[in-house]
């Protein structure tokens, strides 16, 4: 499992910290992995384009085979919903 923020390293890793987080936390202070998986969601944010809330899970070739988006960072997909959708991943 891997999170990515777009905040610097220096606060991604002071989140993780903070959070006591298990898992790798990327930073992509320049957005190149939410344009590469399309997950701007234009005028989403105050002045402008963020970064839409997302799950994704990968399988190992690196296909995505199943993505939750949602407009609100509140909003999350069920852990029961994912971990059905890892069950049938190869």
């Amino acid at each position: 499992m891997v999170a990515i923020s777009t905040e610097s390293v220096e606060r991604a890793r002071e989140a993780a910290d903070y959070y006591g987080l298990e898992f790798a936390l990327l930073s992509d202070p320049d957005l190149e992995a939410v344009g590469a998986y399309g997950l701007f969601h234009e005028d989403g944010g105050i002045g402008g384009d963020v970064a839409r809330p997302a799950t994704l899970v990968v399988d190992q070739r690196g296909d995505i085979v199943w993505r939750e988006l949602t407009d609100n960072w509140r909003v999350r997909p069920r852990v029961e919903d994912v971990l059905e959708v890892l069950r049938t991943v190869d």
